[in-house]
């Protein structure tokens, strides 16, 4: 049953509530793709699909290293159809098949980042070029967050901040460029000095769980007032994706 003209009512209806706090989840994230399969429509599926692609990168590379792939990996394309694509990429997302064709030239130049920076900045890009305005916000939001982390780690174990960090915004420009605490970038972006301040707790799940609240602030101010929307829809998946991760650890 695709949803007509937009409206969400009975999708969203259906779904369970949720909170930070939950421990156990009445919905998997894999019952929840099931379940949104029954009433989006193709390209509302293609949207959701693209917050998976990480998962699909993550195979890609496990198979391009001749591993064997990981089965509790939640991707878009099988394993068997991913074997293909590295042969022959046909229906894989444009960044993907740009890194694999490129990886199949004989003149490609050698680089000395890791395979999977490589293909993530490939993936950050597709992200920010999306036409919907919460996938591109949520993917701006996330690679500052996983950047400014990535950078205060090179910071403390004296790595290169240039190879690690992803992108060429005024964000990332500054975390290779600025000596200063906080990049100086807490005027414009209030969430820096709440990332500085969590990374310095020692306990390490309990920064990287408040980190994921975080996202899950994030998601409640794009979604605000906006309760039978899409939106709303790739928040709650956004959210229950957290919530498992952690019910798992």
């Amino acid at each position: 049953m695709n949803i007509a003209g937009g409206n969400y009512y009975c999708l969203i209806a259906g779904l369970p509530e949720i909170s930070p706090d939950d421990k156990k989840l009445s919905l998997s994230v894999q019952d929840l793709r099931t379940y949104l399969n029954d009433y989006l429509t193709k390209k509302e599926t293609d949207i959701i699909n693209l917050f998976f692609y990480p998962n699909d990168n993550a195979q890609i590379l496990r198979l391009l290293q001749k591993q064997e792939p990981d089965s509790d990996l939640q991707t878009v394309f099988t394993a068997s159809q991913l074997e293909d694509e590295i042969q022959d990429p046909m229906f894989v997302p444009i960044y993907i098949k740009e890194y694999l064709l490129d990886l199949q030239k004989e003149d490609r130049e050698s680089t000395n980042r890791l395979p999977e920076v490589e293909l993530s900045e490939r993936y950050w890009n597709f992200m920010l070029s999306q036409k919907e305005k919460l996938v591109r916000k949520y993917a701006e939001f996330s690679l500052n967050v996983k950047n400014l982390i990535t950078a205060l780690n090179c910071r403390k174990y004296h790595l290169d901040i240039e190879k690690e960090v992803i992108g060429d915004s005024f964000f990332t420009k500054q975390l290779k460029t600025s000596r200063a605490k906080d990049f100086e970038l807490s005027d414009d972006y209030p969430y820096v000095d709440k990332v500085l301040a969590l990374f310095e707790k020692d306990n390490t799940a309990e920064r990287e769980y408040r980190i994921d609240m975080l996202y899950w602030e994030f998601l409640d101010e794009m979604t605000e007032h906006k309760y039978f929307t899409f939106d709303n829809v790739i928040a709650f998946m956004l959210k229950l994706m957290i919530l498992e991760r952690w019910s798992k650890m």
